[in-house]
């Protein structure tokens, strides 16, 4: 009898998942159906303050030319002139969840465009852990395949003054969602805070993130 278990998605299939979601999505609809509760006009005030931004994933190509092969097939394009950032807070999360030393996981950050509707500005925020054949990573890379930890959908604060993050994160605790720490990153000076979603994950996604240039580690400590 042939075997039911559904064949794994490859990162090809993942990013190209992630691509057509960015590109579909409103804002304000998102955010409405997101945050239960959350009546028209706050969801309006929500979506003057933050902006949809990116959907995130983590992938492990053997090596750059088959990364760039991926994100071609994808429609994403990148200049491979540019060489990715590393990602602070991953590393330290994918460290932490299979108890490895940071130093042993050079994670990078890719972000090439996906424009939304009407051509607004977004990304698909693609982190990168290069697991050549035979390496001792293929079994992190399997396991964060099948579950899909580092997977988020991304708001943008435009402004980011203190009270209007500190506004922001209230917002989306009061309807329902979990604060899960953070971080900052110096490589891009930015500070991200993580959230899992309230309720029924939205087109697969089960964690939020808020992003804001700048270090805002006093908010993230202070945070709920």
């Amino acid at each position: 009898m042939p075997s039911t278990t559904p064949t794994p998605a490859t990162d090809t299939d993942r990013l190209r998942t992630a691509a057509r979601f960015v590109r579909s999505q409103d804002t304000t609809a998102l955010l409405s159906s997101l945050l239960p509760g959350l009546d028209d006009g706050r969801t309006r005030t929500l979506a003057n303050r933050c902006r949809f931004s990116h959907a995130a994933l983590l992938i492990f190509p053997p090596d750059p030319r088959t990364l760039h092969a991926q994100l071609a097939a994808c429609g994403l394009p990148v200049d491979e002139r540019v060489i990715p950032v590393p990602s602070v807070v991953v590393r330290d999360r994918l460290a932490a969840r299979h108890r490895r030393a940071a130093r042993e996981l050079d994670v990078r950050i890719l972000r090439p465009s996906a424009p939304g509707p009407h051509g607004t500005h977004r990304t698909v925020e693609v982190f990168v852990l290069l697991v050549p054949p035979g390496s001792d990573l293929t079994e992190v890379a399997d396991h964060e395949r099948a579950r899909d930890h580092e997977a988020h959908l991304a708001f943008e604060v435009d402004d980011p003054d203190p009270s209007v993050l500190r506004g922001v994160h209230a917002t989306l605790v009061q309807h329902g969602a979990i604060p899960e720490g953070g971080g900052y990153n110096p490589h891009e000076d930015g500070t991200v805070f993580y959230f899992v979603a309230p309720g029924h994950a939205h087109g697969g996604y089960r964690r939020l993130e808020l992003y804001a240039h700048g270090d805002h580690r006093d908010l993230l400590t202070a945070a709920p």
